[in-house]
This record gives structure tokens, C-alpha cells and sequence, in this order.
């Protein structure tokens, strides 16, 4: 019952899809100079009448026109779009095997163009593929796919074919995150009568199914009013499946019967009847139309196989025709009747064992399920451990990073009988992360990423190794009660300071780089000013004493070229991205300054760096030290995971990191995409 319901909606889903895709090009020619909009509004209105006329030959002869004057003026995103409507076409017509090689050929176009931006448009195309396969979950993953690609503000038109697409990809699983996708549709774009009526009637086929009779109402009023009153831009794609659920809806059956006749698509038609019938508790009807249906469905089958040997054919024949010598083009054709007698075989042996064969699919599929459900509930449960192991380590965290940056100030003294407390606060913040760090590296192991035990011994050995010490000195100083030399104990605190601000920050990164390591999308909530953001982040960050010179300067310092009141839609992680890298700067700095810089790019975001004074990164590692446990010096026993933290962080936002290679006075960061 899915499959035939899903032919219906991908075709009149297309249909809307194209009548966008048309509508925006002839209103963005409309707005050129004087001469080149009647020729393009042209091409476009012969386009249009081709597609919709039944002519395959009028359709290939006027998109390709079409093609050359968008490829003369050098139009990409018309010229892919237009493209992507040749697809659509051949999915609309069964014939999967030219859909499947004109993706193929447009993919091919844009890498060689160098013009990777419209990579989505192929994306898209695969969506379209497997919806018109009967494969609603692939064409959900590269509709999703798709959006990634797409630049909502420049495109709007392209966003809402996609969450349209992707709606209809998920209304039969999923119908409550098919009305959240059209709640997603840009907002412009549904003040046309024509979009808003088609998403309209989707929205009163999905709430039929959730059987929300309440929205569907709602949307249904809107829908007849547009039909009722603005019937020459009203979209009647699926107007007789709408009509067909509001009979429903009132129990009106006869009504429903009524609507189903009117359909002129029969498997459409049938599957309704039987859905009717079953309302009707009619089953000896319903059972006749279900006969009738598995009857159609045959058909449909052995169509959509005679088109894809006749695609094999011709490909066959196009390989023959190249071929000069006449013993070559016998053995081909001797081939070409090999695989039509294969496919004749293919075919009755698919009629006979379809019933056993549709069987084992749906167990597989029920089974695939299962395992994907498994698998998403340990990764939530992993997910959910490691949060509270987070809220365990926020308070010894804490506690360590607070002494740490009172301990690093040598003006700061405490009085002998005062030691023996605050250094047993130090001693309990450290036992309490010694005892949490294995449960996070096994978390960590369990992550999709997962981790070596090489690397988790690296981990631990990074981690323990200061731990042990920092818990050493502390219990020291505690057993000493005050009686150790003044030079002693000021060295044995720097030792604690080091050792304590070390422990703190990698537990710490720890921490996040186990959260972010499954692909994890972070919402961007807060709306705040960038240059605030970025003074608040430096202004909070304390350098600390570094681990190669104990006796450099080191400063930081704020510059932008941004106006104060740019603001900029970030998340909370914001600060955890900036001070990885500010750690960074921080550890490698042999003196000078910290630098921290807010800029514009051309497009439109704007850029983050951190700079420091120090030892350049070569360029052949510029990508390698944003792998996990990378370090670049054999002496180094740190966990190598700050950059790659950044990284993560980054990506999870929708950002951009990277090393600026043309920097040689040390190192600089920047990131991009804000």
C-alpha cells in the first residue's frame, strides 16, 4: 500500500517541483535587459509545454536548447537546475537507467568545472531516484544530504523543492517530521497562491494519516479557500487524494468513491478504493481491488523492466555503432539477444517468485530496523553517560583550574596553617578525576569513531601521568604540615599549578571530544554581537607559565576590522572552540603576544583567528595535526586532542578551521563561516 500511495506523490510532487524550478528562471529573466528575457522566457515557456505535453522528442529537443543558451551565458545555477529537471523527467518515465546516468554525467560536469558549490543539485537527483524507486529511506539521505549544500538565503527556491522532497520521503515512516520539514519551507516562498496551495494539500494528506483531524481541518479550510477563490492559481496536483481523505474524514464513503473514480492514475485510484472499502468494512470489495491492484503492480513491474532493456539496448547499440568491423558487430548484437533473453528470464522468474521474494525484503528491512534502533539507543545511552560523568567533573574541574590561576600568581601567599585545607581540596578534585577517567575513555571507545587501545593507553598515560604527580606533591605538602623551606614549597607549587591547570584542561577536552565525535549537529540559539563575544572569550582566558620557557613575556591582545554592532547567531560552544585554540597559542608561544582578530570575508560571514609568537607548523602537517593524538614532537605528553577538539567543535556548528600556512611568524588559526 506504500509503494503505489508513494508513485502518486513522487509524480505530483515532481510536477510542483518542476512548475518552481520554471517559475523562478522566467521570473529571474524577467528582471534582465530589455533583450535577453524574451529569448530566455522563450526557451523556458517551449520547455515547459514539452515536458508537460507527452512529446519525449519535443522534451529532449527543447531542454537541450534550452542547456545551450543557460551554458553560453555561463548561468551554472539555472543551467543545473535546468539539468536536474532531465532527471525528473526520466523518473517521472520509469526509466531509471538514463536518470541514473544523467546524474552521473552532471556530477561529472560540476568536478570538472570546478564549481563543487552545486553538488547538492546531484544530491537531489539521487533523492528523486529512489523515491521514484520505491526507496523512501535513500531518498530521505540525500535530500538531507542535499540541504547541507544549499545556501538557504540565496537559494530559497531550492530549499523548499528539498524540504518538500524530503517531506514526502519520510510521510510514510515518519508523517510527524514530514510536518515538521514543510514547517522548515522558507517563508517567502509560500506567499504565491500556487506553493501554498500544493503544500497545503500535502499537509492535509500527512495529518490524514497521523488521523489529526484537528489540523486537518485547518489546513483543509485553507485549501478550499484558495481553490474556491483564486482558482486560476490554485495547484490540483493532488486534489483528488485531499478530496478522498476530507470524504473520509466525514464518513461520507460514496463521496470518497466518487473522488476515487475521478483519478485517472488506476494504481493511485485502486489503492484508495481499497482504503475506502477497509473504512467501509466492505472486505469482499476491498479484496477484489486488492486483486486488481497486485494485477496492476505487475504491470507497472514489467514495464519499468522492458524500459530498462531497452535503455541496456540502446547503450548496446550506441557501442556498436562505434565499432568498424563486422565480426564485432555480430558478436554484439549476439550479446544484445543474450541479455534480452536474460532479462525475459529475469522477468518470469520474477513473476513467479514475487510473493516469496517481498517476503524476505520486508524481514530483512524489519531486521535492518531493529538494528539501526539498537543502534541509535547505545549511542544514546553512551551519550547520556558521558553527560554525567561531564556534571561529576565540572566540580574537581573546577576546583583544580580556580587553584591553578590563583596558584599561578606569585604575589598570591598562603599562611602555613591555611595549606593543610586548601591543598586537600586540590588532593580531592584530583582523586575524583582519577577515578573517572577510564569509565571516559571507554565511553569514548564506544563512540562511532571509536579508539585504539594504543590510543587509550596514550590517553590515560597523558592524563595519569600529571595526575599522579600533581597527587604526589599535594599529599607532600600536606604531610609536611607547613614545615617545608619557603624556595622548596614556592617550587613545589609551581609544580601543582602546572600539573593541576594541565589535569583540569585535558580532562576537560576530554570530556568534549567524547560528546562531539558521533557527526553531532549543534543548534546555534544565541544571537549575540561578535566582537562582545570574542573580547568576553580573551578577557576570560588566563595565560599560563609555559612548559618550554618558564621565563618568557606573553600578553594577549584584541583586534577587529568588524563594526561593534555585527551580531552573529552562535552556540555556548563557541567558547570551548575559541579557547581550545587560544590553549593552543597559549602552550607553543616562546613570548610576545596572543593574538585574537575578528574580520569579514567576501561572502558575507565573518572569521575568527588565534595567533601566537613561536615555532611555525609545517605546511605538509597543516591537515595532520587536526587528527586525533597527532604530536609533533616525540618529547610532547600531552593528549594531541585540542586541535582535533577544535575541529569537532567546528564542524558541529557549521564552521570552517584551519591553519594559515601564509602566517610565519607562528602559528595562526582561523575560523570561518560565522
Amino acid at each position: 500500500m506504500i509503494k503505489s500511495n508513494m508513485k502518486k506523490f513522487v509524480f505530483t510532487s515532481v510536477l510542483l517541483l518542476m512548475s518552481v524550478a520554471l517559475a523562478a528562471q522566467q521570473k529571474s529573466a524577467a528582471q534582465e535587459s530589455p533583450q535577453s528575457p524574451s529569448l530566455e522566457q522563450t526557451l523556458v515557456q517551449r520547455l515547459y509545454e514539452a515536458q508537460t505535453g507527452g512529446s519525449e522528442a519535443d522534451f529532449y529537443k527543447a531542454h537541450m536548447a534550452f542547456m545551450d543558451y543557460l551554458r553560453g551565458r555561463k548561468e551554472w545555477d539555472k543551467y543545473y537546475r535546468t539539468w536536474m529537471n532531465r532527471v525528473i523527467y526520466e523518473v517521472n518515465h520509469k526509466r531509471f537507467h538514463r536518470a541514473f546516468v544523467e546524474i552521473h554525467h552532471i556530477t561529472d560536469d560540476i568536478k570538472e568545472r570546478h564549481l563543487e558549490r552545486y553538488l547538492y543539485v546531484t544530491h537531489m537527483g539521487l533523492g528523486f531516484y529512489f523515491n521514484g524507486r520505491n526507496q523512501p529511506e535513500m531518498g530521505e539521505k540525500y535530500f538531507r544530504r542535499a540541504l547541507q549544500g544549499i545556501n538557504a538565503e540565496e537559494d530559497p527556491v531550492a530549499v523548499f523543492n528539498v524540504y518538500l522532497s524530503l517531506a514526502q520521503s519520510l510521510s510514510f515512516r515518519h508523517p510527524a517530521e514530514a510536518m515538521a520539514c514543510l514547517d522548515s519551507l522558507p517563508g517567502q516562498m509560500l506567499q504565491n497562491p500556487m506553493y501554498e496551495s500544493g503544500v497545503l494539500g500535502y499537509r492535509c494528506i500527512i495529518a490524514n494519516k497521523m488521523s489529526d483531524r484537528a489540523s486537518f481541518y485547518r489546513y483543509f479550510n485553507q485549501y478550499d479557500s484558495i481553490r474556491r477563490r483564486q482558482p486560476g492559481q490554485f495547484n490540483a496536483a493532488n486534489l483528488e487524494q485531499v478530496m478522498v481523505c476530507h470524504s473520509l474524514m466525514q464518513n461520507d464513503y460514496e463521496r470518497a468513491l466518487a473522488w476515487c473514480d475521478s483519478i485517472d492514475v488506476p494504481m493511485t485510484a485502486t489503492e484508495l478504493r481499497i482504503n475506502v472499502y477497509e473504512k467501509m468494512g466492505a472486505w469482499q470489495q476491498a479484496f477484489r481491488a486488492s486483486e486488481l491492484k497486485d494485477s496492476l503492480q505487475l504491470v507497472d513491474n514489467r514495464e519499468a523492466l522492458e524500459l530498462h532493456m531497452m535503455d541496456l539496448t540502446h547503450d548496446i547499440n550506441l557501442l556498436q555503432a562505434e565499432q568498424k568491423k563486422a565480426k564485432t558487430r555480430r558478436m554484439q548484437l549476439v550479446v544484445v539477444g543474450l541479455m534480452a533473453l536474460a532479462i525475459i528470464g529475469l522477468l518470469a522468474g520474477l513473476l513467479v517468485y514475487r510473493h516469496q521474494k517481498n517476503r524476505r525484503l520486508q524481514e530483512q528491512f524489519l531486521q535492518l530496523q531493529e538494528a539501526r534502533r539498537r543502534s541509535e539507543a547505545g549511542q544514546a545511552i553512551r551519550r547520556a553517560f558521558v553527560h554525567t560523568i561531564q556534571e561529576k567533573l565540572k566540580s574537581p574541574v573546577n576546583v583544580l583550574r580556580g587553584y591553578a590561576r590563583i596558584l599561578n600568581n606569585p604575589d598570591f601567599l598562603l599562611k602555613p596553617e591555611e595549606r593543610s585545607k586548601r591543598y586537600n581540596d586540590i588532593l580531592a578534585a584530583a582523586r575524583s578525576i582519577e577515578s573517572l577517567i577510564d569509565p571516559v575513555l571507554d565511553s569514548y571507545a564506544r563512540g562511532t569513531d571509536g579508539i585504539s587501545d594504543e590510543e587509550k593507553r596514550i590517553c590515560a598515560d597523558a592524563l595519569q601521568s600529571p595526575l599522579h604527580t600533581l597527587i604526589n606533591t599535594t599529599e607532600l605538602i600536606i604531610d609536611a604540615n607547613g614545615q617545608i623551606p619557603h624556595e622548596e614549597y614556592i617550587q613545589l607549587r609551581a609544580g601543582i599549578c602546572r600539573d593541576a591547570y594541565h589535569v583540569a584542561t585535558s580532562a576537560h577536552k576530554l570530556i568534549l571530544f567524547s560528546l562531539y565525535g558521533d557527526e553531532f549537529s549543534t543548534p546555534k540559539p544565541d544571537r549575540v554581537a561578535l566582537n562582545e563575544l570574542a573580547r568576553s572569550v580573551l578577557n576570560s582566558y588566563d595565560l599560563h607559565p609555559s612548559a618550554i620557557d618558564k621565563n618568557r613575556t606573553l600578553t594577549s591582545e584584541f583586534r577587529t576590522d568588524v563594526a561593534d554592532d555585527v551580531m552573529v547567531n552562535v552556540s555556548p560552544l563557541i567558547n570551548e572552540l575559541l579557547n581550545s585554540l587560544l590553549d593552543n597559542a597559549d602552550k607553543y608561544a616562546t613570548g610576545g603576544t596572543v593574538l585574537l582578530s575578528c574580520y569579514a570575508n567576501g561572502d558575507g560571514t565573518y572569521a575568527i583567528s588565534v595567533s601566537n609568537e613561536g615555532p611555525a607548523i609545517p605546511a605538509a602537517d597543516a591537515e595532520r595535526i587536526f587528527d586525533p593524538f597527532v604530536r609533533l614532537s616525540a618529547d610532547e605528553r600531552s593528549l594531541g586532542i585540542g586541535l582535533s577538539l577544535a575541529r569537532r567543535l567546528a564542524t558541529s556548528m557549521g564552521y570552517t578551521i584551519f591553519l594559515d600556512t601564509a602566517y610565519t611568524q607562528g602559528v595562526r588559526f582561523t575560523v570561518t563561516g560565522l
